[in-house]
C-alpha cells in the first residue's frame, strides 16, 4: 500500500522576519516567476504577527493507518482542464477563514466532504469544521491535524451541519465538543458520512480522477515564506523559509503554457489570493512546496476491485517513489514525510543501525 506523508508542523524562530515583507514582493513582482505578490500594506495576512501565522499552519506529520488503502477509481479520460467549481456549480460553497486558529486540516475536510456528498446526490447542508476541531479527540483542534485521523473520524462518527456548531475557533482556542446536541442550541443534528469508507489517492491521476467524481479532494503541502505574499498567478517557491504544512481542497487543475497546475481552495478568507483560491505547480516542479506530493483524500462512492485471493504478500520495505534517491538520512530526518514512501533510502530497512525517527514497526528485510 502507497502511504501518504504528511508535513510537519515547523517552529517559527525567534527573531525570524516577518514571512510578509517588501522585499519578497518586490522580488516576485520584478521577476518572471508566474505570479503575483501583494503590496503588504494591502495583504489581507499583513497584519497578523509571525506567531499568529504560524497559527494557521495546522497540519501535522502522521503515518496513514493501516486499513486505508488506495483508491482505484476509471474515468473515460483525464482532460488537460477541468475546475469541478463549473463543473458542479451548484454544489459551490462561499470561502471561509480559519483565522487564528490551526484548524486547516479540519476545514479543507468538512469542505470537501460538503462537496463531496452534494456531487453524489446527498444534499447536505454546509459542513461543520468547529465538529472536528471540538470532537475529533484523535486530532489536536487549533494545535494541529492529520489527515488520516479526521478521515477516520469521518468514517466513525460523520459530521454535523455548521448550523449546529458553528465556527468559534477562530481566537485559537478549541471548544468543548457539546455532543449530543448542538452547540447553537436546538435538537441534535444528523451527522453526514460518507454512504462508504473514504478513499485515500496516492497518485496524481486518482486524484484528478477523484476531483471529476466527487467534486474535491483534501491533500495538503508545505508553506514557504514567499506563498503568504501569494495574489494571483500560478504559484511556484521562489524564496524564503518553510512554515509548516497546511491542509487545503483541491478542485480542479490545468495547463498553461505546458505548465500543469492544481485549482486549490485555502481557508484564509475570500480577499486571500485569487477571491479564496490559489494555483499552484505539481510537486514534480516544486519539490519546496510540494503540494498533493503525498495523495489526498477524499468520500469517493463507487465500486471498487475486489482484493486478491489469495490475500498479498506482507508489505516489503522498500522506496515506492521514484526520487527517493535524491535525499539522504539527514534530508529524512528533517522532512518526516519522505520516509513512509523512502523506506530503504531512510535507512529503515536496516536491521540494527534503524535511525530513531523509523517506527518500531516498520518492516525490516534482512
Amino acid at each position: 500500500m502507497r502511504s501518504v506523508f504528511l508535513l510537519t508542523l515547523t517552529v517559527l524562530a525567534t527573531g525570524q522576519k516577518h514571512p510578509i515583507r517588501k522585499s519578497i514582493a518586490d522580488h516576485i513582482n520584478h521577476g518572471s516567476f508566474g505570479w503575483q505578490a501583494h503590496d503588504p500594506e494591502n495583504n489581507p495576512l499583513s497584519k497578523m504577527t509571525p506567531q499568529e501565522i504560524m497559527g494557521t499552519m495546522g497540519l501535522q506529520a502522521s503515518t496513514p493507518p493501516k486499513s486505508t488503502t488506495p483508491a482505484h477509481l476509471e474515468v473515460s479520460e483525464i482532460p488537460d482542464s477541468f475546475d469541478a467549481r463549473d463543473k458542479f456549480a451548484s454544489c459551490k460553497k462561499p470561502i471561509r477563514n480559519q483565522k487564528k486558529c490551526g484548524s486547516c486540516w479540519a476545514f479543507a475536510a468538512a469542505e470537501t466532504l460538503t462537496d463531496n456528498l452534494c456531487v453524489l446526490g446527498k444534499n447536505p447542508p454546509v459542513l461543520s469544521p468547529q465538529d472536528f476541531v471540538s470532537c475529533d479527540s484523535t486530532d489536536h483542534g487549533c494545535k494541529g491535524g492529520t489527515l488520516p485521523d479526521v478521515w477516520d473520524y469521518i468514517d466513525r462518527s460523520g459530521a454535523v451541519s455548521d448550523n449546529c456548531m458553528p465556527y468559534s475557533s477562530g481566537d485559537g482556542k478549541n471548544a468543548t465538543c457539546p455532543l449530543p446536541g448542538c452547540s447553537a442550541g436546538g435538537a441534535e443534528s444528523p451527522a453526514y458520512k460518507c454512504p462508504v469508507k473514504h478513499s485515500m489517492m496516492d497518485s496524481d491521476q486518482a486524484i484528478q480522477a477523484a476531483v471529476m467524481i466527487a467534486g474535491a479532494v483534501e491533500a495538503g503541502f508545505t508553506v514557504m515564506e514567499d506563498f503568504m505574499n501569494y495574489k494571483s498567478g500560478i504559484y511556484k517557491y521562489a524564496e524564503g523559509d518553510a512554515l509548516g504544512g497546511h491542509a487545503v481542497k483541491i478542485v480542479g487543475w490545468g495547463k498553461d503554457l505546458n505548465q500543469f497546475f492544481w485549482i486549490v481552495q485555502n481557508s484564509w478568507g475570500e480577499t486571500w489570493g485569487e477571491n479564496g483560491y490559489f494555483r499552484i505547480v505539481n510537486w514534480h516542479d516544486d519539490m519546496q512546496s510540494a503540494i498533493a506530493i503525498g495523495g489526498g483524500f477524499a468520500c469517493v462512492q463507487g465500486p471498487t476491485p475486489a482484493p486478491p485471493s489469495p490475500a498479498p504478500a506482507p508489505e516489503k520495505c522498500e522506496d515506492i517513489v521514484s526520487y527517493c534517491g535524491k535525499y539522504g538520512r539527514e534530508k529524512c530526518a528533517s522532512m518526516s514525510y519522505l520516509i513512509p514512501v523512502c523506506q530503504k533510502s531512510c535507512g529503515c530497512c536496516d536491521d540494527v543501525l534503524r535511525p530513531s525517527y523509523c517506527k518500531k514497526d516498520t518492516p525490516v528485510v534482512v
